[in-house]
């Protein structure tokens, strides 16, 4: 497993203009209604993985076949950019606004789909969320 998360560090350091902060992020497969208490509001959860800032660690779903799908692996790689990010202090600030968030998960999303589409894997479910992200900011406008 160290090996593949290795790989997938590799990944989003050379997708992205980030300089590797010489650590990788802890990874942590937790059950998925741990992760939904964690990241969502109601009861119906798409989430599959977080990164948590405050202890540096990527979470993900462990029904999520990591070793040999490409799919679960491209969720690790987006958030891997988001410890990238953290670590180059993109996260740091008190208060991100609507656009910012959004940037970085563009950024994000743009790297997984790359990663997906090298291994020839579908990327219509994260294509759909980045054509979503802008109306998110101009729900927040209402």
């Amino acid at each position: 497993m160290e090996a593949l998360i290795q790989s997938l560090f590799v990944w989003a350091l050379t997708l992205t203009a980030y300089p590797d902060p010489g650590s990788l992020p802890k990874i942590s497969a937790i059950s998925h209604d741990t992760l939904a208490n964690s990241v969502c509001d109601s009861d119906y959860c798409t989430a599959v993985a977080y990164y948590d800032k405050d202890t540096e660690t990527i979470f993900y779903d462990k029904r999520m076949a990591l070793k040999t799908d490409h799919g679960a692996r491209g969720f690790v790689l987006h958030e891997m950019v988001h410890f990238l990010q953290h670590q180059n202090g993109e996260l740091d600030q008190p208060e991100l606004d609507c656009e910012t968030r959004i940037e970085i998960e563009r950024e994000a999303y743009r790297v997984q789909q790359f990663f997906l589409k090298e291994h020839q894997q579908d990327t219509f479910q994260i294509d759909l969320a980045v054509a979503v992200l802008p109306s998110l900011c101009a729900e927040h406008q209402h």
